[in-house]
């Protein structure tokens, strides 16, 4: 459908767009999924925190791992899926994966933390996630290049820039695909770091800051 829609089946790097749709997608829905569980830690565990008191990071922590195995079971399944279809396998460049992991786990640490939060009070939040993260993602050059709105307005551009999953797909492409992706991998990553950080730490501070509250409105 999507090669239609962009007019070809092959990127202009020459790599499937089968391996740029997974190897976006499947970061994007480690993202998803830590935000979905997220916002569902608290909230689905009413009568446990009501009748013990622990440490309440430990309910988004535990979502977020659970979101972590499902990931690093589907970078397995990606190279099965375009190893045999369009021969990409791992190489060298897979080495980026560890610190680049790292990072991403903050970042969905930070969002787990942050719904979580916001969803005690306000419960239909997790109704409401679903909807964010679909428009999350057509933001976030998953399902099409980050060619496709070189000729867009100024400002559309620059939105798009701002979004942090921009430079965590672009090194998770690098790492997957190899060198027929090339990205600007300091920046990017420092990039990244920085938006990782941020968030966990808001996320974090709001999370602790009202933990003791939490019961209250459950």
């Amino acid at each position: 459908m999507f090669g239609i829609i962009f007019n070809r089946a092959d990127l202009d790097e020459g790599i499937s767009f089968l391996a740029y749709l997974l190897s976006g997608m499947f970061p994007f829905f480690f993202t998803q999924s830590s935000m979905t569980a997220g916002v569902n830690s608290i909230v689905s565990n009413t009568k446990l925190l009501v009748n013990l008191r622990f440490p309440r990071l430990v309910l988004p922590l535990s979502a977020l791992i659970e979101s972590l195995v499902g990931f690093l079971t589907s970078i397995v399944v990606f190279y099965l899926i375009v190893g045999p279809i369009s021969g990409i396998w791992p190489s060298t460049t897979i080495v980026w994966l560890l610190p680049l992991l790292a990072v991403h786990i903050v970042f969905n640490f930070g969002l787990s933390t942050l719904v979580a939060r916001i969803a005690v009070p306000f419960r239909d939040l997790n109704n409401l996630v679903s909807y964010l993260t679909r428009l999350w993602l057509y933001l976030s050059s998953v399902i099409y290049p980050a060619s496709f709105i070189e000729g867009a307005p100024a400002i559309i551009q620059h939105t798009v820039g701002l979004n942090p999953l921009v430079s965590i797909l672009g090194i998770y492409r690098y790492a997957l695909v190899g060198d027929a992706l090339p990205v600007d991998l300091g920046p990017a990553f420092l990039k990244a770091s920085l938006w990782a950080f941020g968030v966990a730490l808001i996320g974090c501070m709001l999370f602790i800051r009202h933990e003791g509250k939490m019961a209250r409105y459950l």
